[in-house]
């Protein structure tokens, strides 16, 4: 292996033909393997590693690719863009996951920004499909799906923001208040945050809440966590 090399752990002749179309250069070379254990994981790593989710064991293979490979670009594909799925193979490690169709493209994507976003983390929301014609929040996050600290998310016009959803006051879930514009008013004491930008606006409070970066490549939302 080398750090030219793209390692494809799939048969799927259409993820084959667009990585060989889309990727393949005489810098970058694409090679197919059938499992896991075709790959000498003593090599030196290769660039990134292809594996499609819905086989047997695919996160398990996430895991011990990342880990023995942790500067190795992981990218997961899905036949069916099942979100349970989609959310359990960013929380095993890859690195990018997309459709069948999008893969190629979104990992060339990915690869050019490689060297920058190696070692950030982040979690996928959803498609923007999903919050056409909502606004306010639209999504709340806790530590069970893999976030530091309750999060909430919410839809303003055509912008998404993510900020912390724990008042820091006396601890009220800030997403259950009003929201009015842009300002969430606290529901226990009425202290006042604006979602956009994490600022207090108003007390008891005397802190800012927390914003958190969000991400939108094609029709996915993500939250950037590092």
């Amino acid at each position: 292996m080398s750090l030219t090399t793209i390692v494809a752990l799939t048969d799927d002749p259409v993820i084959l033909r667009n990585l060989r179309r889309i990727i393949e250069t005489p810098a970058v070379s694409v090679i197919n393997l059938s499992s896991i254990d075709d790959l000498n994981l003593d090599e030196q790593p290769p660039l990134a590693v292809v594996i499609g989710l819905e086989q047997p064991q695919a996160m398990e293979m996430v895991k011990q690719l990342k880990k023995q490979w942790p500067e190795t670009l992981v990218a997961g594909f899905l036949l069916n863009p099942l979100p349970n799925l989609w959310e359990l193979a960013e929380r095993a490690g890859c690195d990018l996951v997309a459709s069948r169709g999008a893969l190629a493209m979104q990992l060339r994507q990915k690869l050019e920004t490689w060297e920058t976003d190696r070692g950030k983390r982040r979690l996928r929301l959803f498609d923007l499909a999903d919050i056409g014609g909502r606004l306010g929040v639209v999504a709340r996050l806790d530590e069970a799906q893999g976030v530091p600290e309750p999060i909430a998310v919410y839809h303003l016009g055509n912008e998404i923001f993510a900020v912390a959803d724990t008042c820091p006051h006396a601890g009220a879930c800030l997403s259950e208040g009003e929201l009015g514009e842009s300002i969430i008013t606290c529901p226990l004491h009425g202290s006042r945050f604006d979602v956009k930008t994490g600022e207090r606006v108003r007390g008891p409070a005397d802190l800012e809440i927390k914003t958190y970066v969000v991400e939108i490549e094609g029709s996915q939302v993500f939250l950037r966590l590092t």
